[in-house]
């Protein structure tokens, strides 16, 4: 460890924020810096990349005011990480000294910062000395398009605010969005081109962040299982989720897959080939001749192996999620339960840890194994796994997740209520973690279960590049001010607790025409789903759709018995009405944030186009309030309202499409073939698998009216 990592030193004064935050900052006597005009670069450095700013620079050969230099220096005097630097400012000069062009290239980006401020607020950037490098080495965040895509232009966007954030990866999952060409079954119609991934992959190295792909095999197969083609390689003939890891099929279709998405990311370290998840192994005769519940771990090993051997064969290291092996080994429950402490965690790991190592031979050592973990990051069995896996020379990374939790319109990425432990707080503990234990490299992922809008996703995934880089720093408070004004020029104070009252309304909006208070419990009836689980999909032999849903729904007021159905939702009403105060108070601070920020307008405009849609559901349930009651010209007045908050919701409803179509495909073509996988955002090929809810209450609405001639 370098002796300066740990609690970042040294602080700009306001207005002045860096992020990541730097490892040691030492403000300097003397003037500082108002503005650059040249660029001097010495010998063996290329010109890097550049901000908006920086790009401006004009190559000089001259050295004096408004120069930035760039050398490069293998001294003790530089940070020893190749993506370290020494930035300084002093008498109206810069210049950014670095042992490689990633060094220079993550220097250039915090000076882009501070020049930002500068102009920004009008102040000279103070003399300073900036000495800095990664904690991790390997820090990368996850694009998950199994259900939808955006456009390329966005993705290109999100390189250049990734590199901005010094992150050095990301991990692209495909599923069938990579139009393969040796199985091209496959891919999806409107799936990216391997010579368009190539592109994209070429320019997010110059920007020194490498993608990687990944092509998820055993489990989680259903994109590829889900046609006919491919159904003798099934796990179970009915159930499209699991390959047979014994089939030899099963490996000429997923290495033609991996050979597809290696060539659309040429150059990268890794393939990621998934793993997790299984469920359906051990079951067919195939794999399992004699019936028996035994050698689930066998097998999974099995394909591990199978899998990393070709990745190591041409040239990337697999990185695996680590979920199976701890489950056959009754291991999982430990990392995952909240309720588990240390010394039950203790007695688990002591009594299913030698399952683990009378099969250790069979653990591919050229392999990354990642644990995963999107709440309890210091769950005792993540701490126990994580010791094992380097107490027996295995290579380890830590997995968080940018938002957690159901919500398909805010997630959950705060850290407030009963969620205090997942989103930002979990990324900033699991980091720290990795960090004390020495662990080189982390993912931040991105799910598309319920395919929540990319913007959302991003306060967390700059969180985790925040303390990859940082992990002692910023408070979560100080981090937020900071993510505000970096992302989008413009601050508020109390973001955490703004952003809380969004997700408030997001949770009301899941629930509230649901008897249980959950989306799910219609969602999965719609399908005949049995519940929300990885382990056990949908089989193909589903029975029909359902039609009467009325256990499901929550029911429209009796108007023969006024006031008896107000009664009975009384929590849910009061839970509107106090979401209907707090939405004055959110719209009017996303609209201040809109037209007071200097960049990245679009995520306010979505957001609130967000909290215009999500809103609707609470004034839907207090217009059908007001006829609850015995008055008939009252009943006629509230119907009205009803009405008039229906069509609310297909005004909000309309804009919200609109504006996600400003980035994202918000539809499917006609050939596509349907996935139906568990994740709700699978359940149609457009954006109406999130208001499947409503269609049906809102049929209901209109019945209940003629019904009580309030037409």
């Amino acid at each position: 460890m370098h002796p300066l990592q740990g609690q970042p030193s040294g602080k700009l004064p306001a207005p002045f924020l860096i992020v990541p935050q730097p490892q040691d900052l030492e403000l300097l006597d003397g003037t500082g810096l108002s503005s650059l005009a040249n660029l001097r670069i010495s010998d063996g450095v290329k010109r890097p990349v550049m901000g908006h700013l920086l790009s401006q620079l004009v190559e000089a050969a001259g050295i004096g005011g408004g120069v930035l230099t760039l050398r490069l220096d293998s001294s003790a005097l530089v940070p020893a990480s190749p993506e370290g630097y020494v930035l300084t400012i002093s008498n109206g000069q810069a210049g950014i000294v670095a042992r490689g062009q990633q060094g220079i290239f993550y220097g250039c980006q915090t000076l882009e910062q501070l020049l930002e401020d500068a102009r920004d607020f009008n102040k000279p950037i103070p003399a300073c000395k900036i000495t800095d490098f990664p904690a991790l080495g390997y820090r990368a965040v996850h694009f998950d398009v199994k259900h939808h895509l955006d456009q390329m232009n966005y993705y290109y966007e999100s390189i250049d605010r990734l590199a901005r954030y010094k992150i050095n990866a990301v991990i692209f999952e495909f599923e069938d969005k990579l139009r393969y060409r040796r199985q091209p079954l496959v891919g999806a119609p409107q799936a990216i081109s391997i010579d368009e991934m190539a592109a994209l992959t070429n320019y997010a190295r110059e920007r020194h962040i490498e993608i990687s792909p990944l092509v998820q095999g055993l489990g989680h197969a259903t994109f590829i299982l889900k046609h006919k083609h491919y159904e003798h390689l099934r796990e179970l003939k009915d159930n499209r989720w699991a390959f047979c890891p014994k089939d030899e099929g099963t490996y000429e279709v997923l290495f033609d897959l991996y050979r597809d998405a290696i060539e659309a990311t040429p150059g990268a370290k890794y393939l990621h080939i998934g793993g997790d998840e299984v469920g359906n192994i051990g079951l067919c005769e195939r794999c399992n001749p004699t019936g028996s519940e035994e050698g689930k771990l066998g097998l999974n090993l099995y394909w591990l192996k199978r899998v990393c051997d070709f990745a190591n064969a041409n040239g990337r290291t697999p990185i695996f999620w680590d979920d199976m092996p701890l489950k056959e080994a009754g291991l999982y429950k430990s990392t995952s339960k909240s309720s588990i402490g240390f010394d039950e965690a203790k007695k688990i790991w002591e009594l299913g840890s030698p399952k683990l190592e009378e099969v250790i031979s069979d653990f591919p050592k050229n392999c990354v194994y990642m644990r995963w973990n999107y709440s309890k990051a210091r769950q005792p069995g993540n701490i126990f796994a994580l010791d094992w896996y380097q107490k027996h020379g295995l290579q380890s990374m830590i997995s968080t997740a940018a938002v957690c939790g159901p919500a398909a319109l805010f997630p959950f990425d705060d850290r407030g209520g009963d969620m205090a432990s997942h989103g930002i707080p979990a990324i900033q503990s699991f980091i720290q973690l990795a960090a004390e234990k020495g662990i080189g490299g982390m993912l931040c992922s991105a799910w598309d279960d319920r395919s929540a809008h990319m913007e959302t996703h991003w306060r967390g995934l700059i969180a985790s590049a925040e303390y990859s880089w940082s992990p002692n720093g910023r408070t979560l408070d100080e981090y937020d001010e900071a993510y505000l004004q970096r992302e989008y020029g413009t601050t508020v104070s109390n973001y955490a607790d703004i952003y809380g009252m969004l997700r408030k309304a997001a949770v009301f909006w899941g629930g509230v025409f649901n008897r249980q208070g959950s989306r799910m419990d219609v969602e999965n009836a719609l399908f005949n789903l049995p519940g929300l689980a990885h382990w056990m999909p949908p089989r193909d032999k589903a029975a029909p759709i359902r039609a009467d849903f009325t256990g499901l729904l929550i029911e429209l007021p009796d108007l023969g018995e006024p006031g008896s159905w107000s009664k009975k939702y009384g929590e849910r009403l009061t839970e509107a009405e106090s979401i209907l105060k707090e939405y004055k108070y959110t719209s009017y601070v996303l609209d201040s944030l809109y037209k007071t920020s200097k960049r990245n307008r679009y995520h306010w405009e979505l957001f609130s186009v967000i909290n215009n849609f999500q809103v609707t559901a609470p004034h839907l349930l207090l217009a059908l309030k007001q006829c609850d009651t015995a008055d008939k010209g009252l009943q006629l007045e509230g119907a009205e309202k009803v009405k008039q908050a229906v069509n609310g919701f297909n005004e909000a409803w309309q804009q919200l499409k609109t504006t996600y179509g400003k980035t994202r495909f918000i539809s499917y073509p006609v050939n596509y073939v349907p996935d139906r996988y568990y994740h709700f955002a699978s359940q149609r090929e457009d954006l109406s698998w999130m208001i499947q809810v409503e269609e049906l209450f809102h049929k209901m609405v209109d019945n209940w009216i003629t019904k009580n001639n309030l037409n």
